[in-house]
């Protein structure tokens, strides 16, 4: 069966934005954002500079307006991992003889809908969608126009029991990826080499258990990854490409959380090619009690700059502070960065049912970079891994 939330938890989360919406004046909600559609719906689609919405009548069925790129795709899946749209509106394309917000706008006012409480109109990033405000179009259509601020996001926050399984379960492919990407690489071999022979396998390996494997959000294909963080390069926090295959001796980072049913985890590992050097033990051993203090500090109640102040400090006792390039970590779920932001800047209370990474790290130009990165679930009493791999340097030791 192909992992996702159910049709009961999309219905619930549908609930509660009915009810919000509701509670501000409006008759429906509006949401333009591809992720805030998928979160209620199970839907994806390539949104490139066409813009898409989903309108939830308070007292009615949701329906989509789409560019007709997606017909009957959008049925299709609809019918396959979700059900909860009940109609589909097409465009041609963007932006049309007629501006494709005017359509949308029509089609909110020609559903009776006389208030709305919506994101704004357009594809993020640069795909370059532009268009006349959607605000002033329902206003000439005599409809109200409610900013839904971060109401998604909000609700986003705190995890279902079904969204942790999800992230759990990438978290357990992450772990076999990591050992079968460790099964191949050797001095001499390129990280992308060894990075598509891996995810080739781990793909092969997950359509067999899943029969088929479907990631709902993206494609089939990457699994496990180096993002250049090869020797010196990995004292790039965010290093692209290495510029040479890996040596004997090598810091390298690894990483993997494979999208299960729109959901990601995080694991990432600091692996040394051959034996370590002394210096690197050292650094080594600094980043795992910097980790330690961070981890230690998680749990409910507890402010995320909080979390953050104690990786610090640990850092600061142990000299290394110079060499730190980044906060302590940060939400994930259908994004793998989301809030609450594990920042010193960042006064959000920790909660149950949050999920978050751990992953303070050192990095030594020329020598490399030395971090590990968990997911944590926050629970009542404490907060709980969803991650699991060896940490200790000897353990990490890749033996040729």
């Amino acid at each position: 069966m192909i992992p996702r939330v159910s049709e009961t938890e999309l219905s619930r989360r549908l609930k509660v934005l009915r009810d919000r919406a509701a509670a501000s004046g409006a008759q429906a909600a509006l949401l333009t954002s591809p992720v805030s559609i998928f979160y209620f719906t199970n839907l994806s689609f390539i949104t490139t500079e066409r813009p898409v919405a989903l309108i939830v009548p308070v007292d009615g069925e949701p329906f989509a307006v789409l560019p007709s790129v997606e017909k009957g795709h959008a049925e299709y899946r609809n019918s396959r991992w979700g059900g909860v749209v009940r109609r589909f509106e097409y465009y041609f394309d963007y932006p049309g003889d007629v501006h494709v917000a005017n359509l949308i706008a029509d089609a909110i006012a020609s559903s009776d809908v006389r208030s709305v409480m919506g994101e704004p109109l357009g594809p993020k990033g640069a795909y370059g969608y532009s268009g006349p405000p959607l605000q002033e179009l329902l206003a000439k259509r005599e409809v109200k126009w409610i900013d839904m601020g971060d109401l998604v996001a909000e609700m986003r926050l705190v995890k279902s029991e079904e969204e942790v399984s999800l992230i759990e379960e990438s978290g357990r492919w992450a772990s076999r990826a990591v050992d079968v990407a460790r099964g191949l690489m050797e001095p001499g071999k390129w990280d992308w080499e060894v990075s598509l022979q891996a995810s080739l396998e781990i793909s092969k390996e997950m359509n067999n258990v899943y029969r088929p494997y479907v990631p709902l959000r993206g494609a089939v294909g990457w699994a496990v990854g180096f993002r250049g963080q090869v020797g010196e390069f990995s004292a790039f926090p965010h290093a692209l490409v290495a510029e040479r295959p890996m040596r004997d001796g090598d810091v390298i980072g690894i990483g993997s959380g494979p999208e299960i049913g729109g959901y990601f985890a995080e694991l990432e590992r600091t692996l040394i090619l051959g034996e370590p050097s002394a210096e690197v033990r050292e650094l080594f051993d600094k980043m795992l009690k910097v980790r330690e203090a961070a981890a230690e500090a998680l749990g409910p109640g507890v402010k995320a700059s909080e979390v953050d102040a104690a990786m610090r400090r640990r850092a600061k006792e142990l000299g290394v502070e110079n060499l730190l390039r980044h906060h302590t970590g940060h939400g994930l779920g259908l994004e793998e960065h989301e809030p609450p932001f594990l920042d010193v800047g960042i006064s959000e209370v920790l909660r149950p049912g949050m999920v978050v990474t751990v992953e303070p790290g050192l990095y030594v130009p020329g020598l490399g970079g030395f971090r590990h990165s968990d997911t944590f679930l926050i629970t009542e009493g404490g907060a709980r891994r969803l991650t699991s791999y060896p940490e200790d340097i000897d353990k990490l030791k890749v033996k040729r």
